[in-house]
């Protein structure tokens, strides 16, 4: 198979899955656009040239029609705690591999429990290949190979400029509000201490201060370097931590639907073309071990949430159609190793100690 073998690329009508399906065209792919609307799909399948199909997912037959002839999906359409289960199901059936960009920890939980069901399909179940979880999983692996010993991970991430978060990882991160918040201790993936914990974190320009995030890594590192005990950071401005801390303490709360659903009215629009363009995304990654050796290395990228995404997803898409694929429940740099990332353009590597 090569780049122009048609993949259903499904969520084609949503800010992130636009941006991916015009990106796919200037490589060379050949996706067939897919959504629950037909007639929000249409208009781009015909500027971009494409075969679109409309199936919603909670209609089987429909979905096995869309997929019928394709080797593989690549899964736009979020929360992924609502959709991500029929198109797996989908997958499975049709043998089609399975690649998305969530980072919900529940959904890595529920596609790594059908590990053997998949590998008895001959299928890659492979969550997480947009900027959570590309970037960091690599820089995971990275460090791993840099310190075998290590025993401790520790990853951050600072973006810098204007571009905001898309509009679907904002309603993804409401509908995870009564998740809470986890660490991975001992290689058990555990609640930690209550409150905000912080600490300096220097990506390149001098430390700055980075409060611990619950992000996918805690889940999938796991899996990708057999280090027990992982935390993640991010780098928050002031009135956002308190606004995380208040939010900690109202968790209860946001265990009821129509409250979550009126947050999401709050949702803001997507980041513009220039916002994006002037936004930089920055990677840290510390690990260490028993005897006390530690390295560190970063990686600086592209605006996150679109640019770095959609490039990841593709460079994974490409080597899926490649026939490089190995079946079951598998994370990025698992199956493709550290240098993965090397391949989204804009995207350098340092070892800082």
């Amino acid at each position: 198979m090569s780049t122009a073998t048609p993949f259903l690329l499904y969520g084609a009508n949503g800010y992130v899955g636009e941006a991916a399906a015009r990106l796919a065209v200037q490589q060379g792919f050949k996706p067939i656009l897919a959504g629950r609307d037909a007639a929000k799909i249409e208009p781009l399948a015909k500027e971009l040239g494409l075969e679109h199909r409309a199936c919603a997912l909670d209609d089987a037959a429909a979905l096995d029609r869309a997929l019928r002839g394709t080797p593989l999906v690549l899964h736009f359409a979020g929360p992924y705690k609502f959709t991500s289960k029929p198109m797996v199901d989908a997958c499975l059936r049709a043998g089609a591999h399975y690649l998305d960009i969530t980072g919900e920890i529940p959904v890595f939980e529920a596609i790594a429990a059908r590990d053997a069901e998949a590998k008895a399909r001959n299928v890659m179940l492979l969550p997480a290949v947009g900027f959570d979880v590309v970037p960091t999983d690599c820089l995971a692996a990275h460090l791993k190979g840099r310190l075998p010993s290590a025993t401790r991970l520790t990853l951050a991430f600072q973006s810098v400029g204007r571009a905001g978060l898309p509009p679907g990882t904002q309603r993804t991160m409401i509908e995870l509000l009564p998740f809470g918040d986890r660490v991975r201790k001992g290689g058990r993936l555990v609640v930690p201490e209550p409150g905000v914990k912080t600490r300096a974190v220097d990506f390149g320009q001098g430390p700055v201060e980075a409060t611990r995030f619950t992000w996918g890594d805690v889940f999938t590192a796991w899996y990708t370097t057999g280090i027990p005990d992982i935390e993640v950071y991010v780098v928050l401005p002031a009135a956002m931590r308190k606004q995380m801390a208040l939010m900690k303490k109202l968790r209860p709360l946001f265990r009821f639907a129509p409250l979550r659903a009126l947050l999401k009215r709050g949702v803001k629009p997507g980041p513009s073309a220039e916002a994006r363009a002037k936004t930089v995304t920055q990677v840290w990654g510390e690990v260490a071990d028993e005897q006390g050796r530690v390295a560190v290395s970063r990686l600086r990228g592209p605006e996150g949430g679109l640019v770095w995404t959609t490039r990841a997803a593709l460079a994974v898409a490409r080597k899926v159609l490649a026939g490089e694929f190995a079946p079951g429940f598998q994370t990025p740099a698992r199956v493709y190793g550290a240098d993965l990332v090397m391949e989204c353009e804009g995207v350098t590597r340092e070892d800082v100690a």
